[in-house]
Order: structure tokens, then sequence, then C-alpha cells
């Protein structure tokens, strides 16, 4: 929307490209946007300032409320660090029935807006050497303790659902259920399953490139 609080809810990549690049879009556009970020970012030695001046927000409920009702959009990863790291070219949403953004959304009475970044984790991947024991890493130390390999430059598209709009009354759980199935349909229309970044490489150089062989 051009003006007024709306919040933006997705799925996590590797490394959250797409929010760069459409709080990029957002400067351009005088549109304010704050992101939502895990809390050890913004409690790191020495990044409370960057996160200041990139306006992002470890994202208590209050904090969020008080952004939206200013008239500020909102982006969030509820599936979060765990999402990020966990999650692989299956594009599984790790979100653990979380209720937080439902719940803001809510108490400041903004639509919310599915989003899904096509080939996000193509552009860069977690490296888990056995899924068990990432999830046990990550559980151990809540850190970000598993490699990230990428920037890989295949095609990045953002694709937007239709605002959903919730009476202040709605049960929070039944909203962040609605908004997890709307996601999910926005990855399966638009994402090729399971995820490849040679293909998606070949894709954009190869195919649409222009330098495919030919006979003569």
């Amino acid at each position: 929307p051009r003006k007024g609080g709306a919040l933006l809810v997705g799925y996590h990549g590797a490394l959250p490209l797409d929010a760069y690049y459409f709080l990029a879009h957002c400067v351009l556009e005088r549109r304010k946007l704050k992101l939502v970020v895990d809390k050890f970012l913004y409690n790191a030695p020495g990044l409370r300032l960057l996160m200041k001046v990139l306006n992002l927000t470890p994202g208590t409920v209050s904090g969020c409320v008080s952004a939206l009702n200013n008239g500020e959009m909102l982006m969030i990863y509820p599936g979060g660090l765990r999402e990020s790291l966990l999650s692989d070219e299956n594009y599984e949403l790790i979100w653990n029935a979380r209720q937080g953004f439902s719940r803001v959304a809510l108490e400041a009475d903004v639509p919310i807006i599915p989003f899904f970044t096509e080939n996000i984790r193509e552009a860069a991947r977690s490296v888990k050497f056995s899924s068990r024991l990432s999830s046990w890493l990550y559980e151990k130390t809540r850190l970000p303790v598993i490699p990230i390999i990428g920037i890989f430059p295949v095609e990045l598209k953002m694709h937007l659902g239709r605002p959903l709009n919730f009476d202040d009354e709605e049960d929070p759980k039944v909203v962040a259920d609605i908004v997890t199935k709307r996601v999910r349909q926005l990855i399966e229309a638009h994402q090729t399953l399971p995820g490849s970044i040679l293909r998606e490489l070949y894709k954009r150089f190869w195919v649409r490139g222009g330098s495919h062989p030919h006979s003569d």
C-alpha cells in the first residue's frame, strides 16, 4: 500500500536478500519500512548502531504495533534464524506454530501481506552435513553456527499475495494458520521444487542469455 501500516510475512531464505532489495525500493519510494530481525543480531557487539541505521528492530509486540500505528510497514519472517539455517531446497516452512505476527496485525488492525521470493534459497544456501546434527547445533546455541554458501547470481522475483484483512476479535491461531497456508501456496505456485542452484544459473545465463548451441 502507498500509505498506512501493513505487515509483510514470508519465507526466510538462507540470507534475507529479498528484504535488502525491498528496503531499497521503499527508500526510493519514500515509504517507511522496518525489518524485524532476530534478537541475537540486535544484541551482537557493535551492531546496534547499524541496526538503527538500517531501520531494523528486534520486534517486540508493543514496538511492532507502535510502528504500524505510525503508518510504517513491517517485514517479518516467522521462521526466523531457524528457518534460515534449517530449511532446504524443498522450501519447508519452519514456523513452529508461531502466532506473534498475527497478534501484532490484529492489535494494530492492519492487513497482512503474504510474500515469497522465488529462488531465494538458490541465491544462498545453508550447508548441512546432517539435518539432525544441524538442528541440534542450532537448538543448543540459537546462533548462526551453520555455514552458508553464495551469493549466486540467480534470478529473484518477489511475489506478493493479496492483502488479508481480519476482524480484531479473530483468533490469532486461525490468522496464523491462514497466513501460513497462503505463503505455502505462493511457494507451490512460483517455485520449482526441489530448488537447484545449477538449474537456475543455467536458466538465467544459458537459456535466457541466448548462448545455447545451434547448428548451421
